[in-house]
């Protein structure tokens, strides 16, 4: 039996959660980014995915649902995938 993991299921092994928080996100995949940018971009959804707060307070971390940094994973794979095939043709 095959066992088809997918981006997601990966992440979740990773994180063992399905909502990261974006700061843990940032270190990994957005390190250039200052913390003042991170919740800037946050604030005004400025990020490929969505941001969110459980609280209403402005202290309260931000988090990304796994399955939107899983869609994104994907969509940037599947361009730079055709962008290799159109150059090595």
């Amino acid at each position: 039996m095959t066992q088809n993991f997918t981006i997601e299921d990966y992440l979740f092994l990773k994180y063992k959660t399905l909502v990261i928080q974006l700061d843990d996100v940032c270190k990994e995949y957005y390190p250039h980014l200052t913390k003042k940018v991170i919740y800037e971009r946050a604030s005004k959804q400025e990020f490929p995915f969505s941001c969110f707060r459980l609280d209403g307070s402005q202290k309260s971390p931000y988090f990304v649902h796994i399955r939107e940094l899983a869609v994104l994973f994907n969509q940037k794979y599947e361009i730079a995938k055709k962008d290799y095939a159109t150059l090595h043709r």
